[in-house]
């Protein structure tokens, strides 16, 4: 299925530069301009026809989410909520557009970056495994994917996550990225993504490597803010790769 390759093929061609769908008027019923379908399904990549006749342009709120052309192709980019807008001048329609996930590997992290070591263990409800060097452990497996995911302070703030996975689970965990990253490319083998289309409005950057822990090669996916990778100087990857140095694996 093509889905299985599309990480590595997208990676290769990416340089580290750069749902459902429900449909409705915008409220005026006269006529002029309508949208169809009414609602449609979409994953990531995946592309929907819309049609409004008369429509002269086709906008969207959030490009991170969905991207419309001039003839009212939506393709899905990234897992969220958007509206795309058509319009004839005097009279638009909104597609409200829902782009859902295919990898589902294990839940969001809490992203409250600075957060103290307290803060942190009290809105988290997964379950705790241990806590060692400034470090708080906790069970993140999901469903038949097993991972664990640890939360890293310093300076008494979180200042990055780290999620464990099986080394087998390397090509899924860069399926699961893409459907919630903008891949910026690759850089001294960790693929790096954004929260964002471009660098100056990330709040999160996200590194897939592998690495070595107890003596087997492991999946690890390194969260971090993306306001301390820009002002350390170094390369997002050697940030990234900073920040996992003192990750431990739960016994």
């Amino acid at each position: 299925m093509r889905k299985t390759f599309r990480f590595v093929g997208l990676m290769l061609m990416t340089s580290l530069s750069y749902g459902l769908i429900s449909c409705g008027s915008d409220g005026d019923d006269e006529p002029g301009i309508s949208i169809t379908p009414a609602s449609v399904s979409m994953h990531y990549d995946d592309t929907q026809q819309l049609k409004a006749d008369g429509a002269t342009s086709w906008t969207v709120n959030d490009d991170f989410v969905a991207k419309v052309d001039g003839s009212g192709l939506v393709t899905a980019r990234h897992i969220g909520t958007t509206q795309v807008i058509a319009s004839n001048g005097k009279k638009s329609a909104i597609c409200e557009v829902t782009v859902t996930p295919e990898y589902d590997l294990f839940d969001n992290p809490i992203f409250d970056w600075g957060a103290s070591e307290s803060s942190i263990s009290s809105k988290e409800s997964h379950a705790f495994l241990r806590g060692s060097d400034n470090i708080l452990f906790y069970d993140f497996s999901k469903n038949s994917t097993s991972c664990i995911l640890g939360y890293s302070f310093k300076n008494g703030g979180l200042s990055s996550i780290n999620a464990i996975l099986n080394y087998s689970d390397y090509a899924k965990a860069g399926n699961y990225l893409i459907e919630r990253y903008q891949p910026i490319g690759e850089d001294d083998g960790m693929f790096v993504f954004l929260d964002a289309l471009t660098k100056d409005k990330a709040k999160t950057i996200v590194g897939l490597t592998t690495m070595k822990l107890s003596g087997s090669t492991v999946t690890s996916i390194i969260f971090m803010s993306a306001s301390t990778a820009s002002n350390s100087g170094l390369s997002i990857s050697n940030v990234l790769n900073e920040q996992m140095k003192n990750i431990e694996i739960v016994k």
